[in-house]
């Protein structure tokens, strides 16, 4: 069965055949295909950024109250 994915026709692979660690670490490439797969969030990040990030403090009601705003707002009409 053929597919395209992203702009190019590709095969329907289940990646049966086993999955081979690349030099660039965090990525795999599926034996059959070529696919690559990441397994760690580092190996998109670009060389020199840190690896973790720690996200900023936030008020945990600011979700809510902008959730209920946007419906306020969508259901004016």
């Amino acid at each position: 069965m053929t597919h395209y994915a992203a702009g190019r026709l590709v095969d329907n692979c289940p990646h049966g055949n086993g999955w081979t660690q690349t030099r660039t670490q965090g990525e795999v490439r599926c034996d059959a295909c070529g696919v690559r797969r990441f397994t760690a969030y580092g190996a998109l990040r670009p060389p020199g950024l840190p690896q973790t990030i720690t996200p900023a403090h936030r008020d945990p009601r600011a979700a809510d109250r902008a959730a209920a705003l946007n419906i306020a707002l969508a259901t004016r009409g």
